[in-house]
């Protein structure tokens, strides 16, 4: 696959409202594409911007009415209306006074069977070119990188980002902010993608069978990563097999010359795409590089990790610094060299690339509440996830950047493990015992069978039922020096629990 040419100027800003330089869609064409009917015909020009918030909508705007679990965008279509949009799609029947308002206003009224399958077809005809019309501007110029995976999907993928802007600039490069993986934020994030990106990076994510391969039939990646399987979702994908199988689906959709990455060390995920087209690339670490008679491709090796970051050779050659924590991060920027060497970058590029990756949000990031050393890790969690970020902090231990104050874990519940939940929380409190830290403070019903099987091995634990609990108590349970490690699932909103933190922060220390 040949580097692009040369790259002309712009890029996206803010998702589903942005200025944009597609060039913009006939109403007719985004009805073609959703497959809708008209309720009303307007004959205002669409500006080719995609809104789903009716606080974001404006003038000449698409507005998306999508039906969440708390709110229904279609309450609000007489308010976008007013804001003189050029069309709407909705599902439900539009009262007679909208109609009217619609009309009076000289907006578009479409109907599809469901709005987020309507998004999702619009999204996949502009990245095949505007569908039977040749509409959507003409489609998508821009490579699609996607990235799935169990675990590091985000961080992977803002790697990629990283290391493509360094080559291409910050104009050819366009990815999603955060973590819009599912079947409304991948779609939209394709929607910004204008004319004089290059490439576009997404992340696809499931929660149930059928997800991967739904996006990957609208985002038809050239290149997709998958950065591992872990244990995730087990209440509807079930096993490791489950997984490996949902997240193998991306395979088939990979476009025809295309390239797959994977983890060497994952067979049930290579069983499962043994049949694709594509071209593999295997990347793993070096005490876990071979799965049958197969050999990685790429290999981590001489990992050196600090409150720095992570330093790394690659099948024993160069020195590669990341300034993100924790070994399993150096595998994850392996997955992000194998897209960026498939795509013309050379290693001085990509050295240079990685030292301005930044941390997400709440992924083992480091950070100083006053006195304490905070890794914050209370984006999401699974088994895999959690065993990587207790490995991660205990590996730190006597690094002289990091104190030498207790080592304290502060975990969540991991939720949607379905029947196998205790035997995985016990599994992660065996993992706590045998670190032997200082203090084990679990919260939530399924972590105190790991507080249990912890405080056998000897650790101190102390167990709240409910965050809300733990973020009263847990200050007066720290001393001044402590270093700390906050993870657990994303509906255990442990960062909460930071805001405590600030607030009974012990002072800094101050060296003389």
């Amino acid at each position: 696959m040949p580097p692009p040419g040369p790259l002309p100027q712009g890029h996206g800003t803010r998702l589903g409202y942005k200025e944009t330089a597609v060039k913009p869609w006939e109403i007719e064409e985004v009805r073609r594409a959703v497959k809708g009917k008209w309720l009303t015909r307007g004959s205002r020009r669409f500006n080719g911007r995609v809104a789903t918030d009716s606080r974001k909508a404006g003038e000449g705007d698409l507005f998306v009415a999508i039906a969440g679990k708390t709110h229904d965008a279609h309450a609000y279509v007489r308010d976008v209306i007013e804001k003189k949009v050029a069309a709407v799609i909705v599902h439900a029947e539009p009262s007679t006074e909208v109609l009217a308002a619609a009309q009076g206003g000289d907006v578009a009224i479409i109907q599809v069977d469901d709005t987020v399958a309507g998004l999702n077809r619009l999204a996949a005809a502009y990245r095949e070119g505007g569908g039977s019309g040749g509409g959507g501007g003409g489609g998508m110029r821009a490579r699609v990188i996607a990235v799935g995976g169990s675990n590091g999907k985000t961080t992977t993928k803002r790697i990629i980002q990283a290391l493509l802007v360094e080559k291409y600039g910050e104009s050819a490069v366009h990815a999603s902010p955060k973590s819009f993986n599912n079947n409304i934020g991948m779609p939209l994030t394709l929607l910004e993608v204008e004319q004089s990106h290059d490439f576009v990076v997404l992340e696809i994510g499931t929660n149930a069978p059928g997800e991967i391969a739904a996006l990957g039939e609208v985002c038809r990646p050239d290149v997709a990563v998958i950065t591992n399987v872990g244990l995730e979702h087990l209440e509807k994908l079930g096993d490791l097999e489950g997984v490996a199988r949902e997240e193998a689906s991306i395979a088939p959709f990979v476009v025809e010359g295309g390239t797959l990455v994977l983890p060497a060390d994952a067979p049930e995920l290579l069983q499962s795409v043994k049949s694709t087209q594509a071209q593999r690339i295997l990347v793993g670490k070096k005490d876990a590089n071979v799965v049958g008679e197969l050999q990685a491709d790429l290999m981590v090796t001489d990992v050196v990790e600090s409150m720095s970051g992570t330093t790394f050779s690659i099948n024993g050659r160069g020195t590669f610094h990341l300034p993100l924590l924790g070994e399993h991060n150096a595998v994850n920027a392996l997955m992000a060299v194998a897209v960026a060497r498939r795509l013309g970058m050379t290693d001085e590029q990509i050295a240079a690339g990685l030292l301005k990756v930044a941390p997400a949000e709440m992924r083992l990031e480091p950070m100083k509440v006053g006195g304490w050393s905070v890794i914050n890790d209370a984006y999401n969690a699974n088994p895999s996830s959690m065993e990587a970020a207790l490995k991660t902090f205990a590996r730190l231990r006597g690094d002289g950047t990091g104190g030498g104050g207790r080592r304290v874990v502060i975990l969540g519940d991991m939720l949607e493990l379905g029947p196998s939940s205790e035997t995985m929380h016990r599994t992660i409190g065996g993992i706590v015992g045998a670190w032997k830290f200082d203090l084990f403070i679990a919260i939530g019903p399924q972590m105190k069978f790991a507080a249990a099987v912890a405080k056998v091995s000897g650790v101190k634990t102390v167990h709240f039922m409910d965050t809300a609990a733990a973020r009263a108590a847990v200050p007066g349970l720290l001393e001044p020096s402590d270093r700390i490690l906050l993870k657990g699932s994303r509906g255990m909103a442990l960062e909460t629990i930071l805001e405590a933190l600030r607030k009974n922060s012990p002072p800094a220390v101050v060296s003389a």
